[in-house]
């Protein structure tokens, strides 16, 4: 057979599914014709589509530099080795085809794909790059759009959010009336959207999506054995979640559980990773496992209940969860609302963060816990640092807000300017990981007539010199939509009141649950107007502050808030009733402690 005989046969064994056979058709091209790329080229399409993916790569890069000028070989080895997490090589792939002109509307997917892998690596002008690409491909039920939108919000690029917003939303009533999937996800609709209803509606369509069959137990157990409890997280290392939890694994009690842990993203080189596999009865690495293998490994470890930290949020894994390898499974802590999931029983929270006529928008049973839902591992005496100290002009008054960029909304930092505006003598102390943020910041602050040297930019730093530099702050301005979390925690921690609004939404409650916790009730204010003079009058009177952080230092180690020990005993006692009320036969019913 000449070449083109070869090329065919080949192709033709391959679209009757004899890979094998395909293979060794092209093995013999590529003996034959060493120095030319097409058997090559086709050798690495026919690993391509019967999932040899390593094979695939090599002979396509050996096909690329041989000169192949084939579009198909620059689209596969992107899809590739976006699939292997080489971004800058998709990149540079995907940068040809666009050179060439070659991209298509089948390349609208992967090029938004590309753009959440830089941006949630933080690099975002590259983020932007590729979801704009994306967006001329395909402008309809595009992630890119919503990418876009999480640009805007990182950013802080307000002339551009409002029209992307619009678009994000017409997207998801689409969506929703039509019964698909939003393409924004529910941790970025609670973002932009304070009502419980719609939050719910976003986050039961993703759920619904992730539906499967369950597995069946493997394991028989007694009344009298302790209760196996399993934490699953792919956040097991410095990250705000391990560091509110980390005590928590220490803490149960060994006489009535037992406790797993599963992580999902490997960071045995993080000291907290290594804090949480020691303290731990049972510790399991399993990122890179299938939904079905971990699902069955968590089936066979006899699990009573399965603990989900990251709900919907970035690099969780609901599918293992949807699989319902435990027969009592229970979403804590990383996501602010509901998982709009029926293989969640329960939810944990307080009566703050989920009021009873919320109830109805959640698909998960509470276990309303009887202070703040959100735990917290602060021990010691805080550090201190002096305005010096932290690179802050003396006398004057700091206020702060720790909190990420995208919770940051424009009609907050309106109200903030007026504060500064008000207040003669004072900055804004901000944390922002991206000069664009910065540059936007700035430019809306001039455009409020406030001298952008008042507001002060300070970068990431690790979690000691995070608390030891926020104790030079004197007040920290709560973002609207999305409140401060562990930042407000934080805060509280280093002696720095928080003013907060009342929420309308699990998200914009926790701050008012926090300082609930605490003690400090009048920090939580109820509208944007009140707000600003709250804060004003807050800066004017420093007798006031002074009054609060002295309550603040007393209550520090005495309030509900910091009682990590008191937070343990109640949580697992919320966790032994639903372990009765299964053992009992009851189906999950709210629990109140």
């Amino acid at each position: 057979m000449n070449l083109a005989e070869r090329m065919d046969r080949a192709i033709l064994l391959a679209g009757q599914k004899d890979f094998v056979g395909a293979d060794a058709v092209c093995e013999e091209i590529c003996f034959a014709l060493p120095d030319q790329p097409d058997g090559y080229y086709l050798r690495g399409l026919i690993a391509f589509r019967s999932g040899s993916l390593e094979r695939a790569l090599q002979y396509l890069t050996q096909a690329e530099i041989l000169g192949s000028t084939e579009v198909g070989l620059k689209r596969s080895l992107a899809l590739i080795l976006l699939s292997q997490a080489d971004y800058n090589g998709a990149k540079q792939r995907y940068r040809d085809l666009a050179n060439q002109g070659d991209l298509d509307q089948a390349d609208a997917l992967p090029l938004a794909q590309l753009g959440e892998a830089f941006r949630d690596d933080g690099a975002v002008g590259l983020a932007m790059e590729f979801f704009a690409h994306s967006r001329t491909l395909n402008s309809k039920h595009n992630p890119a759009i919503v990418g876009l939108f999480l640009c805007a919000q990182l950013t802080c690029d307000w002339q551009e959010i409002d029209a992307l917003e619009k678009e994000v939303e017409a997207l998801t009533q689409v969506a929703l009336i039509d019964g698909e999937v939003p393409v924004e996800s529910p941790f970025v609709h609670v973002t932009r959207v304070m009502d419980s209803e719609m939050n719910y509606a976003v986050a039961s369509a993703w759920s619904d999506s992730l539906k499967v069959d369950g597995i069946k137990p493997s394991y028989k157990r007694s009344a009298t054995d302790p209760i196996r409890l399993a934490y699953i997280s792919s956040d097991f290392h410095e990250h705000a979640t391990s560091y509110l939890i980390h005590r928590l694994f220490k803490l149960h009690d060994r006489q009535r559980f037992k406790v797993f842990a599963y992580s999902c993203n490997s960071s045995s080189d993080s000291s907290l990773y290594q804090e949480i596999e020691s303290d731990c009865d049972f510790f399991f690495e399993i990122t890179g496992w299938s939904a079905d293998k971990a699902a069955q490994h968590i089936s066979n470890n006899g699990i009573d209940i399965l603990i989900d930290l990251k709900g919907h949020t970035r690099k969780n894994r609901l599918d293992i969860a949807a699989r319902r390898p435990a027969p009592l499974q229970v979403a804590y802590l990383g996501f602010p609302g509901s998982s709009g999931a029926d293989f969640f029983d329960y939810v944990v929270a307080d009566p703050i963060v989920l009021p009873r006529a919320d109830w109805k928008f959640y698909s998960e049973s509470p276990i309303l816990l009887p202070h703040c839902y959100q735990i917290n591992s602060h021990t010691g005496t805080p550090l201190a640092m002096t305005k010096r100290e932290a690179g802050l002009p003396e006398g004057v008054f700091v206020f702060c807000s720790f909190t990420n960029t995208y919770k940051i909304d424009p009609l907050m930092f309106s109200t903030w300017m007026r504060v500064l505006g008000a207040v003669k003598e004072s900055v804004l102390w901000l944390c922002v990981n991206n000069s664009r943020a910065e540059k936007n910041l700035t430019r809306v602050a001039r455009e409020h007539g406030i001298d952008p040297h008042r507001i002060i930019f300070a970068p990431f730093v690790d979690q000691e010199f995070h608390l030891k530099r926020l104790s030079a702050a004197d007040l920290a301005l709560d973002t609207r939509i999305y409140n401060g979390h562990t930042t407000t925690s934080d805060a509280l921690w280093a002696g720095v009141p928080v003013l907060t609004l009342k929420g309308m939404h699990f998200a914009s409650r926790v701050s008012e649950s926090i300082l609930h916790a605490i003690g400090l009730d009048e920090l939580v204010i109820d509208g944007l107007e009140a707000f600003e003079g709250a804060a004003i009058d807050l800066a004017s009177k420093r007798g006031k502050i002074d009054t609060i952080k002295a309550k603040i230092a007393d209550l520090r180690n005495d309030a509900p808030l910091f009682d990590t020990v008191g937070f343990v005993h109640d949580f697992e006692r919320g966790l032994a009733e639903i372990h009765r009320k299964r053992m009992l036969g009851e189906m999950p019913s709210p629990v109140i402690l």
